[in-house]
């Protein structure tokens, strides 16, 4: 076994142990993308210790150098993946995903025949070395694209946010730099560059760096985003009761009240004559079903909302703005009165579809609008009444939706962090309800920004795709 050898082999076996620790620890998409990444690592690495070794035939080599190879091709897209998933990037870049997903799958269909790599042959000290076909070119064309736009991705969000999120990005950042440092250095000699191979031995830093990584910054670590999201979780329930309280029993009071306003004069003699008493009945029970009905509905549109979530697949369809919101008015509106806070809507009636995942939908705005409500009521000023306005237009073939609040609003240095996980200006607050509306208007391709100025209040934008442009 020669030091090259043993440096990929040590690299290989470290990130595959690594990936399988990520993923028992964090039992989630992110996680386990990234033991998929680690399975690549391990899938090249393994194979190309082989072809490397000084004691391998050429045929071993051959078969060897293919396999290595045709794993290196996913390492990218895995890389891209994992890193758009990480940042909160991936429903904004789904379209590039697509495409760069396409290039490892062709080169799986292809990476048996010479196309791929034709033949092995020595060159610096490896007795045998690949040499590239025409599908190797398409290969590393997709690596030195993808891997330095994945790179980008990481510093882009190391600068939108602080603190020990912003260490554990830049920590993740240089410990992989180093080892696609060490991974690149490898391309040379398959097109006859005769460039010293010392840089494989960097390769066995990045398993090792971002382990030390894992338990220095707490990377990858969940629980205090789980913490956070069971309070955030909480206080949308106790919101939802709240309302749901107010809303069931008003029909409910008026249900009892018919009933017993009824029985009383029936009692009282009021009601004496058979066909009077058919037709008071008749009435009061007509009622009685009006209410119960109402009632219902507000259950109804309850138990929908609750279910958001439970099935973690998209369901893309044309929805209605008007709908949405409609459909959570009930859920919202016992916040609005106890604090009186006035809900003016200004949706066209011919606005056209979005296309989006209604529980998504419903989930946004009704984050959106909780948490005007609650930056209304944190200004305490009941001189002052507070106002939520919703604004729908189509604006360059989308459909822009404003929430805006009469709220203290948010001032300059503090706006650009709203969206960042666990950042709240209120003593309360978790500071995870706008990262996972951020999140949720991604994942349908949408877009979301603010707008603030400190002592006017608050204006969030929503960008949604039509039914009709996605077509």
């Amino acid at each position: 076994m020669n030091p090259y050898n043993f440096s990929v082999l040590c690299f290989g076996f470290c990130s595959l142990l690594l990936g399988i620790f990520v993923c028992l620890k964090r039992q989630d998409r992110i996680g386990r993308l990234y033991f998929l990444l680690s399975l690549s690592y391990a899938g090249w690495a393994l194979p190309f210790s082989i072809k490397i070794s000084d004691n391998v035939s050429y045929c071993t080599a051959l078969h060897a150098a293919r396999i290595a190879n045709c794993s290196a091709a996913f390492i990218p897209t895995l890389w891209l993946h994992f890193c758009l998933a990480y940042t909160g990037r991936e429903g904004a870049r789904k379209k590039i995903l697509r495409w760069v997903y396409l290039v490892p799958f062709i080169i799986l269909a292809v990476f048996y025949t010479p196309w791929f790599v034709p033949t092995v042959r020595p060159i610096l000290n490896f007795k045998f070395y690949a040499t590239p076909g025409i599908f190797y070119y398409l290969m590393t064309l997709n690596y030195f694209l993808v891997v330095p736009f994945a790179f980008f991705q990481l510093v882009t969000k190391a600068r939108e946010v602080t603190g020990p999120e912003r260490r554990s990005l830049w920590g993740l950042f240089w410990a992989a730099f180093f080892g696609y440092l060490g991974g690149a250095v490898t391309f040379l000699p398959i097109f006859g560059v005769e460039f010293p191979q010392e840089g494989m031995f960097l390769l066995p830093v990045y398993p090792f760096a971002l382990a030390y990584i894992m338990i220095k910054q707490k990377l990858f670590d969940v629980e205090q985003f789980a913490q956070a999201a069971n309070r955030d979780k909480l206080t949308a329930i106790g919101v939802l009761a709240a309302s749901i309280n107010h809303e069931v029993k008003n029909p409910l009071f008026i249900i009892k009240g018919l009933a017993e306003s009824f029985l009383e004069r029936q009692e009282n003699g009021v009601i004496s004559d058979n066909g009077k008493s058919f037709e008071s009945a008749n009435a009061v029970m007509k009622q009685s079903i009006e209410q119960a009905d109402r009632a219902m509905d507000i259950i109804r549109r309850l138990s929908l909302f609750a279910k958001a979530g439970i099935d973690s697949e998209i369901k893309l369809e044309p929805v209605k703005i008007s709908e949405v919101i409609e459909n959570i008015l009930p859920l919202i509106s016992y916040e609005l009165t106890a604090h009186q806070i006035t809900l003016e809507q200004d949706i066209p009636q011919n606005l056209p579809e979005v296309r989006g995942d209604r529980r998504y939908l419903e989930e946004i705005f009704f984050n959106l609008i909780v948490n005007a409500a609650q930056a209304i009521k944190e200004e305490g000023d009941d001189a002052k009444p507070g106002k939520i306005a919703v604004r729908a237009v189509v604006k360059d073939d989308k459909v822009l939706v404003t929430v805006s609040d009469t709220g203290p609003g948010i001032s300059e240095e503090k706006v650009k962090d709203v969206f960042r996980p666990f950042y709240t200006t209120r003593a309360e607050g978790t500071g995870l309800g706008l990262y996972i509306t951020k999140q949720l208007v991604e994942k349908i391709g949408g877009r979301i920004s603010v707008n603030s100025v400190a002592g006017q209040g608050t204006v969030f934008n929503v960008s949604l795709s039509t039914s009709r442009g996605s077509a």
